[in-house]
């Protein structure tokens, strides 16, 4: 069975639909929708292209399946017209204050967990100073960088550790978690 090719108006709606979902889902983000903003600007000042001619069915081209299927996260399954919760509070504020729900949502969401403030923290660095252990783990395995440094050049583990927080700073070291001072000698 042969899928009917859209014509330019149809994928224009598409597309417009897509991004507009795409906005909301981050529009209290003000880092993405600084981003955002000029993007979804240009593609609706320029248009999605000339509208494309009707193919008939019989000259269409097979429909061929991707080799890898993109992720797009998936609305809920009881509330199929729900939208995904965008939390009140910043990725780097959750993650300093325990709010593991909004680290979740966060993340759900697509944001990076590498992703640095204006003073190079990133929130793994919050998250360690302030003993958010169970949060420190679910960065991780979300991808954080367990070595990544402050502008100051500390590391979460430095952070950790000056606060106090052995249980965090242990869980770092099984990470591979190093110091400032450790790193800089490996660099040597």
């Amino acid at each position: 069975m042969h899928a009917k090719p859209l014509n330019g108006n149809e994928q224009w709606v598409r597309d417009y639909n897509w991004l507009k979902q795409l906005a909301a889902m981050n529009i209290n983000h003000p880092e993405m929708t600084t981003k955002l903003t000029p993007v979804l600007a240009a593609i609706l000042l320029a248009g999605c292209g000339k509208p494309v001619p009707e193919t008939p069915m019989h000259l269409a081209p097979e429909p061929v399946e991707p080799a890898v299927k993109e992720a797009r996260p998936e609305l809920p399954v009881d509330k199929p017209t729900a939208k995904l919760k965008t939390p009140e509070v910043s990725l780097w504020e959750a993650a300093r204050t325990g709010n593991i729900e909004a680290v979740k949502l966060h993340l759900a969401g697509g944001f990076d967990a590498n992703t640095k403030d204006e003073g190079g923290w990133a929130p793994l660095h919050g998250a360690s100073g302030s003993g958010q252990k169970e949060i420190v783990e679910l960065l991780l395995v979300n991808g954080a960088n367990v070595n990544a440094t402050a502008l100051s050049g500390k590391t979460a583990l430095d952070y950790a550790l000056k606060a106090g927080h052995t249980e965090t700073a242990d869980l770092l070291r099984q990470h591979g978690g190093k110091k400032r001072a450790e790193l800089k000698t490996e660099v040597k």
